[in-house]
C-alpha cells in the first residue's frame, strides 16, 4: 500500500535511515575511540578525584575554622584603632569609609589586619594573603615568605607582621576601592585564590592519578608472575596531614619485590603519600622507565633530547618501546593532547633514524579519545608509526581490554605473554 505523507511513513523510513547511517559510522571508528557513555563516564570520575582532592586540601587548612575566627575579630574591633593606625598599615580611610556606607557595613577585619592578629594568630596570615589575592610563591618571591606562618604556626615577630599588614592591606585597599565588597565578597576572594593556586596542584595529580592507573595494575602483573624485581620511586608526601608523617616525602628509593612482599600494602602506602614511579626493574634484566629524558647523539654530533612519559630498556635496546600517556578527561582537549603526544613520539622516531637506532615501538595511552583523535590514531597505525593505542577509561570498564595492554606491556619488556 502507497504510503501517504500524513501516515509517518517516510518520516519512520527517514529515521530508520538515520540511525543506520549512526550506527555504520560508529561501526567504522577504532574500537579505541570513546563512545559518549564512556566520556561520560570519565568526566564523572575526574570531577570526583579533582573534588575529592580539593575538599581534603580545603578541610586539612581548616578554612571553617579561619572564617570563624575572621568572624570573631570582626565583632570585637575597634574602628578608631583602624582609622589611626590607616596610614602606617597601608589602609586607605577611603576603603574603610566605602565599608560603612555599604548595606549592611561590612567588617574592617573581614579585608584588614593588624600586626598584634597575625602575632597572636598566625595562622590568619594564609587568610589575608589569599584576600590579597596573593601566592606563597610570590611571598618569597619578594622576601615576605609565609610558610612557617601558615604551616607551622611561628608568630612572626613584630617588624615582619607589620611589613605583612602593611603589603596585604595595600592591595586590599585597592581591591575593595575599585572591585567592591558585598557581604560575603571576601570569602569569594579568599577561596578563588585559594582555588588559582590549588589549579596547578590538581593538574599535576591529574597526570599522576593517571599514571598509577596504568603502572598500578602493571605491578600486580609482573609480581604475579614472579617477574617484578624492584620499583625505583619517590614519594611527594601527603597532600594533607598524614597520621605518620615519618612516612612522608620521601627521595628516590629502591625497594626489591619478592614472592613474599605485600603488594597491596605497598600500592596502598604509594596511595597515600603520592608515589611518583622511576622504574619497575623485572626478572629479565629490562627496565620500564618513566618520565626519564635520553639523549641520542647522531654521527654530526647533534644531541637528540627525547623523554616519553614511558619506555622500556630491554638488552642492549635502550629504547623497545615508548609510551605517551594524557590523563586529562575533557573531550575538548582530546586534541590538544594528541597533539601534544604525537610531537613528542616524532621526535622519538626522528631521533632513532637519524643516530641508526632501531624504530621503536609506540603507543598511545588516554582517558579520552573523541571521534577525530581516534581516526587520526588508527591512521598513524595504518602508516606503521604506532603500533597500539589504549583508552584508559576502557581498560577499567573491560577486562580484556586491560589484559591486551597488561600482555602487550609485558612482550615490550621482553618476555611472551602468558
Amino acid at each position: 500500500m502507497p504510503k501517504r505523507k500524513n501516515d509517518g511513513g517516510e518520516g519512520v523510513e527517514q529515521a530508520n535511515v538515520s540511525k543506520s547511517n549512526e550506527a555504520d559510522a560508529q561501526s567504522e571508528l577504532p574500537s579505541f575511540a570513546s563512545t559518549p557513555d564512556e566520556i561520560r563516564m570519565a568526566v564523572e570520575q575526574n570531577a570526583l578525584d579533582r573534588g575529592v582532592l580539593l575538599i581534603k586540601v580545603i578541610v586539612s587548612l581548616r578554612i571553617d575554622t579561619l572564617l570563624d575566627l575572621v568572624d570573631k575579630l570582626a565583632r570585637s574591633y575597634d574602628k578608631e584603632d583602624f582609622f589611626e593606625s590607616a596610614d602606617a598599615m597601608g589602609i586607605k580611610v577611603d576603603a574603610l569609609k566605602y565599608l560603612d556606607k555599604v548595606d549592611p557595613p561590612v567588617p574592617y577585619p573581614h579585608y584588614f589586619c593588624m600586626p598584634n592578629v597575625l602575632i597572636e594568630h598566625p595562622d590568619l596570615v594564609f587568610y589575608y594573603r589569599n584576600v590579597a589575592m596573593l601566592s606563597r610563591k610570590v611571598m618569597r618571591g619578594i622576601g615576605l615568605d609565609t610558610d612557617n606562618f601558615e604551616e607551622f604556626g611561628v608568630a612572626p615577630s613584630e617588624q615582619v607582621a607589620r611589613e605583612l599588614c602593611t603589603y596585604f592591606n595595600q592591595i586590599a585597599s585597592n581591591l575593595v576601592l575599585e572591585g567592591g565588597v558585598t557581604p560575603y565578597r571576601h570569602i569569594v576572594m579568599m577561596v578563588a585564590n585559594l582555588g588559582d593556586s590549588l589549579g596547578g596542584t590538581s593538574r599535576n595529580e591529574v597526570g599522576r592519578v593517571a599514571m598509577l592507573r596504568v603502572i598500578n595494575p602493571l605491578v600486580r602483573h609482573l609480581q604475579e608472575r614472579g617477574w617484578l624485581s624492584s620499583v625505583l620511586y619517590s614519594l611527594k608526601g601527603c597532600i594533607v596531614p598524614c597520621d605518620d608523617d615519618s612516612l612522608g616525602a620521601v627521595k628516590r628509593k629502591r625497594i626489591d619485590i619478592t614472592h613474599e612482599t605485600d603488594i597491596n600494602e605497598m600500592l596502598k602506602r604509594f596511595e597515600t603519600y603520592r608515589v611518583l614511579y622511576h622504574a619497575l626493574e623485572v626478572s629479565n634484566g629490562s627496565r620500564l622507565l618513566l618520565n626519564n629524558q635520553l639523549k641520542w647523539r647522531d654521527d654530526t654530533g647533534e644531541t637528540h633530547k627525547i623523554g616519553p612519559d614511558m619506555h622500556s630498556h630491554v638488552g642492549n635496546v635502550d629504547m623497545r618501546w615508548a609510551g605517551e600517556l594524557k590523563g586529562g578527561a575533557d573531550p575538548a582537549g582530546s586534541d590538544e593532547h594528541w597533539k601534544t603526544a604525537t610531537e613528542s613520539l616524532d621526535r622519538i622516531l626522528r631521533a632513532a633514524e637519524a643516530t641508526g637506532r632501531p624504530k621503536p615501538m609506540l603507543s598511545f595511552i588516554a582517558t579520552v579519545l573523541v571521534e577525530r583523535v581516534a581516526k587520526d590514531a588508527q591512521s598513524w597505525i595504518d602508516q606503521d608509526k604506532l603500533t597500539s593505542v589504549y583508552n584508559l577509561t576502557q581498560m577499567y570498564q573491560k577486562e580484556e581490554e586491560m589484559e591486551r595492554f597488561l600482555d602487550d606491556v609485558t612482550e615490550f619488556l621482553g618476555y611472551v605473554a602468558r
